[in-house]
């Protein structure tokens, strides 16, 4: 899979890798969340929830959420949900969770999507009942999104209305979903249009290092595109994205946060 760090890729890259190339493969419903969901990529939370709707609405649960963390993260929070209008469920906007917490740590240790059911009596459950007992869940599926390898986040489908045992074709659809869309898509989103939101995301890509490399000996936009073989367009984006990246106001400044990789 393309990890789309070079440069920010346009909708007809994106279009083309995910969507003309599946079109045997995965069904017509999915393949239309896909490509609304690369015409919102410049807005991580939208992106997120165009994939958490369709989740919602093809495995019929009350509520879907995501956010973007790491293993190591302290604290878990969503970034944006699916509520079901039939059902009404408690709102987790602002709910924080102890991302250390073995139920979550679960999740990040698991390939697959993993089963919370009956929430209100499961033992795993115990410390966290007060938790998810003010938001109504009584029945949890989670899965956790990796991008290039690299784990960016959690998502969650439940129900809060009655429990639910989740069968293996919900487990299937839920795993195909995020790990060939939802992951990559919302980490694209993330990396490129909300570079601050995660500190996994500081560090310059070694191309962009490169790059940065050669203006800290003082070469011009177009003797590094001559020697690194590309276009100055690219390299321009390179630099560009890096200080945004490092929230750099000019080049002298990004050459020095960069110092530390150089």
């Amino acid at each position: 899979m393309l990890n789309f760090k070079e440069e920010p890729p346009s909708t007809k890259a994106l279009k083309q890798y995910f969507i003309d190339g599946n079109y045997q493969s995965y069904p017509g419903d999915m393949l239309d969340c896909v490509a609304h969901m690369i015409l919102a990529i410049e807005n991580p939370k939208e992106t997120v929830r165009i994939a958490l709707g369709y989740m919602g609405n093809h495995l019929s649960v009350c509520r879907a959420d995501a956010g973007f963390a790491t293993p190591t993260d302290t604290k878990y929070t969503p970034l944006s949900e699916y509520c079901n209008e039939k059902s009404h469920p408690p709102s987790v906007a602002s709910l924080v969770l102890s991302n250390q917490h073995e139920v979550m740590q679960r999740v990040w240790r698991t390939r697959t999507p993993v089963k919370y059911e009956n929430v209100s009596s499961n033992p795993m459950l115990e410390d966290v009942q007060e938790i998810l007992f003010s938001i109504q869940s009584k029945s949890m599926l989670m899965q956790r999104l990796v991008w290039n390898k690299d784990p960016i986040g959690i998502s969650c489908v439940d129900h809060t209305l009655k429990e639910h045992e989740w069968n293996d074709d919900e487990v299937n659809f839920m795993h195909q979903f995020c790990t060939r869309f939802f992951a990559p898509l919302a980490g694209i989103s993330n990396y490129w249009h909300n570079p601050t939101m995660h500190q996994m995301f500081k560090k310059p890509s070694e191309s962009e290092l490169t790059a940065i490399r050669l203006a800290a000996e003082g070469l011009s936009y177009k003797k590094i595109a001559e020697a690194l073989n590309k276009s100055v367009r690219t390299i321009e984006n390179q630099l560009r994205n890096a200080r945004l990246r490092l929230n750099a106001s000019n080049q002298a400044e990004l050459i020095k946060k960069c110092e530390p990789w150089l």
